[in-house]
């Protein structure tokens, strides 16, 4: 006995999900060149941040700044030379950085600078 249709369910599945892959790994293809072409642009810093260099051990959830600790907050942000988000063991030791407190002293964002906002700061500092 034989059903109508039932081979062509199961092909159709297949050919969707198929479909479904190629066109996620196309988008994927196209946003990963694009970020690699993208070129580096000045970056906004804040203007209340303090420039310090990191220390060589960050045991979380402290940060050593000038051979310092604070306290890193809740959803403190590190951003990398490239513009990344970077998790905090990934913190270079004696990376030139700028950093933002809040009100409690804890640090919410570290900013490591690029050799020419590096020399814009010695300028300007």
């Amino acid at each position: 006995m034989r059903f109508s249709g039932s081979g062509t369910a199961c092909y159709r599945a297949t050919m969707r999900k198929l479909m479904l892959l190629l066109a996620f790994s196309a988008y994927s293809g196209v946003s990963l060149a694009q970020t690699v072409a993208t070129p580096a642009v000045n970056r906004q810093l804040p203007d209340n941040a303090r420039r310090a260099e990191t220390g060589d051990n960050q045991p979380l959830p402290v940060v050593v700044l000038n051979n310092q600790e604070y306290r890193l907050s809740p959803g403190g942000i590190i951003i990398d030379a490239s513009n990344r988000s970077i998790t905090h063991n990934r913190l270079p030791p004696g990376a030139d950085v700028l950093f933002t407190q809040n009100a409690a002293g804890e640090i919410t964002r570290i900013i490591i600078l690029r050799p020419e906002e590096q020399a814009r700061l010695d300028g300007i500092r």
